[in-house]
């Protein structure tokens, strides 16, 4: 299982699938400082 990151610790790699077919790597393809993720569940 993985851990929880804490601070000052680098975001993972991972490249993320969207919707429309495209995939976006991660923290790459994001500029800036911060980075806030938000994944929804779908349909509950």
């Amino acid at each position: 299982m993985a851990s929880k990151l804490v601070q000052g610790e680098k975001f993972p790699a991972m490249t993320l699938n969207l919707t429309d077919g495209r995939s976006i790597q991660l923290p790459g393809d994001m500029s800036g400082r911060y980075l806030a993720l938000l994944f929804y569940r779908g349909k509950w």
